[in-house]
């Protein structure tokens, strides 16, 4: 067991302030004790650092059914662009209908009054004399329109089996080319 050396002369309590062999700043001599027992620097060495190798996975095969999907936005995202431009068509034009329709209400008040202005019985009566007379109930005809209008039509030309329904794909395949285009 080994027995340590007390160095100073009386008891510090963990301040070094106090104890006689502080000197401040001043640089101590080193004993002969210290050179004695001085331990040798060793040159730091220097390890060489590897880093452990990644096992990379192989990039893969891209899927059929991302490609087609990809596809199948891009196609929705065009169509979209179409039908959102033929919508703004369609309202520039009905701007357009709708200016036309009140220039139109206008001139049929103007004409609505210059044509009762002109229109005077008596003297329409006077210009054509005794000869004007009311029609008979024999020559007055009544149209009933209350009932809805119907139409049959025989023989549309369809063609029965594969080409009359080649005929169909065709009738879709064109009415949503006139839709979009």
């Amino acid at each position: 067991m080994a027995v340590r050396q007390r160095t100073t002369a009386y008891r510090v309590n963990g301040s070094a302030a106090y104890a006689p062999a502080y000197t401040g700043n001043v640089v101590r001599t080193p004993r002969r004790q210290d050179e004695q027992y001085a331990v040798p620097k060793r040159a730091p060495r220097r390890q060489t650092v590897t880093r452990p190798q990644v096992a990379v996975r192989e990039a893969g095969h891209v899927a059929p059914f991302a490609v087609v999907g990809f596809l199948a936005v891009g196609v929705f995202a065009v169509l979209l662009l179409l039908s959102t431009l033929q919508l703004h068509i369609a309202s520039d034009n009905v701007v357009a209908l709708r200016s036309q329709l009140a220039d139109l209400h206008t001139e049929q008040a103007t004409l609505s009054a210059q044509y009762e202005r002109e229109f005077d019985l008596q003297r329409l009566q006077a210009a054509v004399g005794g000869t004007m007379v009311r029609p008979t109930p024999d020559q007055i005809t009544y149209i009933d329109m209350s009932r809805p209008d119907s139409v049959v039509v025989f023989n549309d030309g369809a063609a029965p089996g594969a080409a009359g329904a080649a005929k169909g794909v065709g009738e879709i395949f064109s009415g949503l080319v006139e839709y979009f285009c």
